[in-house]
């Protein structure tokens, strides 16, 4: 199994990507043709399991991320020449606790990058009823409340954007949920843009096949994770676990 190399981490802490996207779009369709069948059933089933999960309210939140992970588990099997047995896709779930915690983290996050609009949306009743008061109140407290809504929904996406390694860096280093969101900031911040390069990319190839015919998310959407896969195993990940075991001497893991 693929880890971390902490020694790329650190320079991409200081240095920005330089993706090859043409080539790992060609890797990543010449391994699903090869091995279309597994990931189609896999892509089936992950998405059976989801929408049933929801039948518990919080179940999306613990199996979401174990099931994505799946098809990175397939990708890294195939391309390391190793048999991949259908069980395999379902690894993900040895992180099955951090990921939990994970989603909760980003929810309590959420609630608390709204609560200003949540507050600001009861500030008219504070106010009597006259009604030259309450046609400007109106007129106003919208205009703000557009304004604030704004500035709240860009700062969430920019967030958003900032964890986006944070699941990766929980499954291939075991890093608790602090570690993953502060390391997944930290490169975040000199590759922003090639960060929301890589999430445009994978999410218009998994639209291609709901676009195109709802079925073929079940082709789309695992070529979409295999693209992921090629651009982490250039950015931060290593086959040679003993130099990931030396890398990580001395780094905090809570």
């Amino acid at each position: 199994m693929k880890t971390l190399d902490y020694n790329k981490i650190e320079y991409w802490k200081k240095n920005k990507f330089n993706f090859d996207i043409g080539k790992y779009f060609n890797e990543s369709i010449e391994l699903f043709s090869n091995n279309w069948g597994n990931f189609v059933i896999y892509s089936f089933i992950a998405s059976l399991l989801f929408l049933i999960s929801y039948i518990t309210i919080i179940g999306p939140f613990i199996i979401m991320f174990p099931l994505l992970m799946g098809f990175l588990i397939g990708a890294e099997r195939v391309d390391s020449k190793k048999n991949l047995v259908f069980n395999d896709f379902f690894g993900g779930f040895k992180n099955l606790g951090t990921f939990f915690l994970f989603n909760l983290s980003i929810l309590f996050i959420y609630f608390i990058i709204m609560t200003p609009l949540l507050l600001f949306s009861f500030f008219p009743l504070f106010f009597g009823e006259s009604e030259n008061n309450h046609a400007g109140l109106i007129i106003g407290s919208t205009i703000i409340m557009f304004i604030l809504m704004s500035i709240l929904m860009i700062f969430l996406f920019i967030f958003l954007i900032s964890i986006y390694l944070a699941p990766y860096l929980i499954y291939y280093g075991n890093l608790g949920v602090k570690d993953a969101i502060k390391t997944s900031i930290a490169i975040t911040k000199n590759n922003f843009w090639w960060i929301l390069l890589l999430v445009i990319i994978t999410s218009f190839i998994s639209s291609i096949g709901m676009i195109i015919c709802y079925l073929g998310i079940f082709i789309t959407f695992p070529i979409s994770y295999i693209f992921t896969y090629f651009v982490l195993k250039d950015i931060i990940l290593t086959d040679d676990e003993k130099l990931s075991e030396i890398d990580t001497l001395g780094t905090n893991k809570i």
